[in-house]
């Protein structure tokens, strides 16, 4: 049963409300009455009600000061207000403390079933999510962290249903995982070292388990970041700092200790690279992918070093246009690999093989296995065993040692081929009415914890198909906009009144964190809140 507060100094209204309610509504009932706001008052200290129904002119204390004193007190009550037609501006005011409907006398009964139906609606959602933060607060610290892992690895990977899940009751944990900067940096294990020292394919997993414990072990020595996996079973580690440069230096301080012992108890090497920079958790997608991305700069300068960042500042634009030259080439290899011509990939697999410079063992395998997992990525009927036989066919590479061609390469990497066949089919989507109701969508919710995952729900597409498309058809990126947004509406209430809080306003645009919106609208305007009001103000 829902509990009622009825406050009215007409005893007909109040018996009314209390003999009617239950027959209309069989789940609330009227459990007290009050004649005015002060005896209201007096009743909520001692006894919480889901729903306070108060007139809004009574004597001693009338119905606006009492929703004053509750929204100060109880934010979270449900009020809904009575008021007759020449009270209506009173109706307004009090819609500012938070009430949640107002009924006009005479009270009719569709309208005030159908505001009780709203509230009821509320009220339920707002106990289940109340359930999932007490049993939240309730587990274990280890369980919490794995929460939070959980959640980096969908944010960073772009899981759209874990995202949409957990992010609210991150929020609502008040877990403030980013003060100022942060990124990911990805830790691949270099497979071809380990096919070099007759490893088996499948070992490739157990040594990446291992990575990952060592990464583990080394952060939470370090205090430097939080370790968890992708979808590839590659380590990923989510690194804060007061830019990027200390980011990447931190980065740095465990990539190297960890690369060393690895290289000693292991003899193998990880290749490590660092994501851009991002000052929300929601855009770890972006500083993730960039990282995959500076993975793939071992295929030209090799393997056992950390990319990205300053950590090697010589990469060049004839680098770049490899890099993407090579992502074509593995883009039209997965394609052929859909056509009933067996052979179709032909062209596209001596492309690919042209990339590799200098021709040998070690690079050839490197660039095999690079083949092989990104057409393990796409297809749609992944079998580990078929995987497993595709890397070791690689080994065959081994046998020509110094006398290896480019044609021996494309002829082993044709029979890894053979191995892995499996495709899928891209959709077609309105892209520019994709971008508008995006756009649309943040306008009105940059206050709340919204997320790409959320917005992509919303329209019925993928996170990471809305990002590529809003990209491409907006003159800034999604993150870009959202915080435009958000620093914008931050600055015309900055400039409404010097009473703002400082945190008051970074909660109304959306950050849980007053110094994290500091820090970042610092950036965007070149000067802290503080200083942009008094700037306003004097001027």
């Amino acid at each position: 049963m829902y509990s009622i507060l009825v406050v009215d100094d007409e005893k007909l209204t109040r018996d009314f409300l209390q003999t009617n309610i239950p027959r209309w509504k069989e789940r609330w009932e009227v459990r007290s009455v009050a004649i005015d706001g002060r005896d209201a008052w007096e009743m909520m200290q001692q006894e919480r009600y889901d729903l306070v129904i108060t007139d809004i002119k009574m004597s001693e204390m009338d119905g606006l000061e009492l929703c004053r004193l509750i929204a100060a007190r109880f934010p979270q009550q449900k009020i809904i207000i009575l008021s007759g037609y020449d009270e209506f501006p009173l109706a307004q005011e009090a819609i500012r403390y938070g009430v949640d409907n107002y009924l006009l006398k005479p009270i009719l009964k569709e309208e005030l079933t159908q505001a009780l139906d709203m509230i009821e609606r509320e009220l339920e959602q707002s106990s289940t999510n109340e359930l999932a933060l007490q049993a939240m607060k309730s587990v274990s610290e280890m369980t919490h962290k794995q929460v939070i892992k959980q959640f980096l690895a969908a944010a960073a990977t772009g899981n759209d249903i874990d995202v949409k899940t957990l992010h609210p009751l991150m929020y609502r944990l008040k877990v403030n995982l980013i003060e100022a900067d942060a990124a990911v940096m990805v830790l691949a294990l270099d497979e071809n070292v380990l096919l070099a020292q007759s490893g088996a394919a499948s070992d490739s997993s157990v040594f990446r388990f291992i990575v990952r414990q060592m990464a583990e072990e080394l952060a939470e020595e370090l205090g430097l970041g939080i370790v968890f996996n992708d979808t590839e079973q590659n380590t990923c580690v989510f690194v804060t700092g007061e830019d990027e440069r200390h980011i990447a230096a931190n980065c740095r301080r465990l990539y190297e200790p960890l690369s060393e012992a690895l290289l000693r108890h292991t003899k193998l090497t990880i290749t490590g690279a660092i994501g851009t920079a991002v000052s929300d958790v929601l855009q770890l997608d972006v500083s993730y992918r960039h990282a995959r991305d500076g993975i793939q700069m071992r295929l030209i300068h090799g393997t056992g070093k950390l990319y990205g960042y300053d950590a090697d500042p010589g990469h060049t634009s004839r680098d770049q246009a490899l890099i993407r030259e090579i992502d074509h080439c593995l883009l039209n290899i997965g394609a052929a690999l859909r056509e009933p011509d067996e052979w179709a990939y032909l062209a596209p697999l001596r492309q690919y093989a042209d990339c590799i410079e200098p021709v040998g063992v070690r690079q050839a395998q490197l660039f095999g296995i690079a083949m092989i997992r990104y057409v393990e990525s796409v297809r749609t009927d992944k079998l580990p065993e078929q995987t497993e036989a595709a890397i070791n066919a690689l080994k065959k590479l081994a046998i020509y040692n110094d006398r290896l061609t480019r044609e021996n390469v494309v002829d082993i990497f044709k029979e890894a081929l053979q191995r892995l066949r499996g495709g899928h089919a891209p959709n077609g989507w309105d892209e520019q009415d994709m971008v508008a109701r995006a756009k649309a969508y943040i306008c009105e919710h940059y206050g709340e914890p919204i997320s790409l995952a959320l917005i992509a729900e919303k329209i019925g597409v993928s996170s990471a198909y809305l990002s590529s498309v809003f990209s491409q058809r907006h003159q800034e990126g999604y993150i870009k906009f959202l915080t435009r947004i958000r620093m914008e509406q931050a600055a015309k209430l900055l400039k409404q009144s010097s009473r703002h809080k400082i945190a008051d306003i970074a909660a109304k645009v959306g950050y849980l964190s007053s110094k994290h919106f500091s820090h970042v609208f610092k950036q965007h305007y070149g000067m802290p809140p503080g200083e942009f009001q008094e700037k306003y103000r004097s001027s």
